[in-house]
């Protein structure tokens, strides 16, 4: 009889964990993200950026960016996604080279960028971009790609 009782016990521990996954795999989140704000028309103020994380919600089938102090700036459905563009922008290091070491003249700082274009409720067409972490920009778009359906399409400047 206790024989039973643990290989129920066991049972129970493995439906936990699975449930546990399958909660885990309904939404990926990606920290150290960066919101570029556009400015506002016609004023004089540059946008700016939020930090934040970029959620993919599989249940609610959307993408959220979340701000780390405000909340939720944006939620858009993977349905209303027209396209998705990964650029990967790259500069010389003059300054730091010149100010710390001369080694870092012939190094390049990388940064990733991806541009969501969607339509909003109305059907006027948006766009949403994002500055992404070098940790975990690959793990993103890949996501990306496998929640909306869409292609990320893929520009790498040398």
């Amino acid at each position: 009889m206790k024989r039973y009782g643990r290989i129920l016990k066991l049972g129970i521990a493995a439906v936990v964990a699975l449930g546990a996954a399958a909660a885990a795999q309904a939404q990926a989140s990606f920290e150290h993200a960066e919101y570029l704000k556009a400015a506002e028309p016609g004023g004089k103020k540059k946008g700016e950026a939020a930090k934040g994380a970029v959620y993919f919600d599989a249940t609610a089938k959307t993408i959220e960016f979340r701000e780390k102090k405000a909340g939720t700036d944006f939620s858009i459905p993977y349905g209303s996604v027209k396209s998705m563009l990964y650029e990967r922008a790259s500069k010389p290091r003059y300054a730091e080279g010149i100010l710390i070491a001369w080694p870092l003249l012939l190094t390049k700082s990388k940064k990733h960028y991806l541009t969501i274009q969607y339509a909003d409720g109305s059907g006027a067409g948006k766009y949403a971009i994002l500055h992404l972490d070098k940790s975990n920009y690959q793990d993103l778009l890949a996501t990306a790609e496998a929640q909306t359906g869409k292609k990320v399409d893929r520009s790498e400047e040398r």
